[in-house]
């Protein structure tokens, strides 16, 4: 098949790679999004079309016959705000269809945090919400406002997300490892491979991604990536786990875990984080007990935001960078 568009990486992690996407690929996930929506909504295009989630928006507004409506942040002259997404939801409505959007997680606190984007989200038929894992305080925002949203899972190697609320969607296969737990992804959604023609990745109609899962009530529950887990002083510290027994502090808004390098080049781990000023003795009892002192944070960087892609993911090495430290990076391809 003749490849329709050449699609980058988001580099969130790695530096981007060119990813070659049939149009069958791009398209064949498009009757059944679209139905979840109720049919033929009009779709609101609130990431860039540059990336896999903002293509597929147009993608699937196309199929309906109506171009999307563009929030007016799209093109990057100005921020992503409640108020220009409610005036497209405004717009939307008057096509009397309904409703579709998707977004990244960092896009949807802002919507919560106001009362015009919590109303604005509430006249969406489909919210999806993909790119990076969920916070687990948006997902409870938005219990408490009676927003439903739907987490999706995929990557530009899979023409986006192909995986809902941690169910395939058909024609779907998935395969996790039970040694690694290493993800795999099967379907006709998988691209042709990378430009640059190292495609170790791709095998017998499968994708072999650096992303970690377990199953749980027969729904995929995505846990991490394989480079998450770093070895200190001989000891596997899982990053995603140190960042779990954050979440729910009361003085932390956001926090990742990145490994980084100290002045003799060990690997050591840094915290960085929005919200208040914090203890570092609250820190160590949260995360000793279960993961023993090796993985308590060796330094503390308070930020006012995370640095983010184009897309809105954040982009945990550009972060790392700014508060100035090293990033301890991996050779793995970079496949969310």
């Amino acid at each position: 098949m003749d490849t329709a568009v050449v699609i980058s990486t988001s580099g969130s992690t790695g530096n981007p790679r060119g990813v070659m996407l049939t149009a069958s690929a791009l398209t064949s996930m498009t009757s059944h999004v679209n139905a979840l929506a109720g049919g033929d909504p009009t779709w609101i295009l609130a990431i860039p079309p540059t990336s896999i989630g903002g293509l597929n928006v147009v993608v699937r507004a196309k199929a309906t016959g109506r171009l999307p409506v563009a929030v007016s942040s799209v093109g990057g002259a100005e921020r992503f705000t409640d108020h220009a997404f409610a005036e497209a939801v405004e717009t939307a409505e008057s096509f009397d269809r309904p409703i579709a959007v998707s977004l990244v997680p960092t896009q949807l606190p802002r919507l919560l945090a106001t009362d015009s984007g919590r109303k604005a989200l509430a006249r969406c038929s489909l919210i999806l919400v993909g790119g990076a894992a969920l916070a687990p305080q948006a997902a409870r925002d938005c219990d408490e406002a009676g927003i439903t949203v739907t987490t999706t899972y995929g990557m530009t190697e899979t023409s986006g997300g192909c995986v809902l609320n941690g169910v395939p969607l058909p024609g779907v296969d998935i395969n996790v490892d039970e040694n690694d737990q290493r993800i795999s992804l099967s379907g006709p959604m998988l691209a042709q491979g990378y430009r640059d023609g190292a495609n170790e990745a791709f095998g017998r109609g499968w994708l072999r991604t650096n992303d970690r899962g377990r199953w749980i009530n027969g729904t995929l529950q995505v846990i991490g990536r394989l480079d998450d887990v770093v070895s200190i002083q001989g000891v596997n510290v899982d990053l995603l786990a140190i960042e779990d027994r954050l979440t729910d502090h009361p003085e932390i808004h956001n926090v990742i875990i990145v490994p980084t390098f100290d002045a003799n080049h060990d690997v050591r781990i840094a915290m960085i984080y929005t919200g208040d000023e914090i203890d570092p003795k609250d820190v160590s009892a949260r995360i000793t007990p279960g993961l023993g002192s090796i993985a308590v944070p060796t330094s503390f960087h308070r930020v006012t935001e995370f640095a983010t892609t184009a897309s809105g993911k954040v982009d945990r090495r550009a972060t790392t960078q700014a508060v100035g430290l090293e990033p301890a990076e991996t050779d793995d391809e970079d496949l969310v």
